[in-house]
């Protein structure tokens, strides 16, 4: 018998996901250097560090609300991230992981081991997870979770 979903995410340690590399830009890193670097990258996020110390994030949704209208390319990452990121380590549970990213309403989270290596995960990351557990339940979930068959389909 397969175990239930709550029984996996308390079990389910933050190693055992796929972790995105991410990289790192020091505060003083222009804008403009870290748009390249998310587009060639096809990156979500880059940490940035003050003196090898993780300080803060920049993501995507920074990029959105910081950044849009009036974001020189010229303006140091260091004004526009986000800092003091939540980070969780490897070993950490993934409900932990799904309780961080919930309450604190973000979507990517810093994972930072004891030697300080880095990485990243996503909601996106948490859903694949879950999908592995229960592939024939997600795999044949209707395109619209209340919609109902008239009848069987065949093919």
């Amino acid at each position: 018998m397969r175990p239930g979903i709550e029984e996996i995410l308390k079990k389910v340690r933050i190693y055992e996901l796929p972790q995105r590399a991410v990289s790192m830009v020091d505060m003083s890193t222009p804008l403009g250097e870290v748009y390249r670097l998310l587009d060639e990258e096809h990156s979500v996020a880059v940490l940035v560090l003050e003196e090898k110390k993780l300080v803060g994030i920049f993501t995507e949704r920074d990029i959105l609300y910081r950044t849009a209208l009036e974001g020189d390319p010229a303006t140091p990452i260091g004004e526009l991230m986000t800092r003091d990121a939540v980070t969780l380590r490897p070993d950490d549970r993934l409900a932990e992981a799904i309780a961080v990213m919930t309450e604190k309403g973000i979507r990517h989270l810093p994972i930072v081991s004891a030697k300080g290596e880095t990485g990243l995960i996503g909601g996106r990351d948490v859903l694949r997870l879950i999908a592995d557990y229960y592939p024939e339940t997600v795999l044949n979930l209707p395109p619209r979770l209340n919609q109902k068959m008239s009848r069987p389909e065949g093919g």
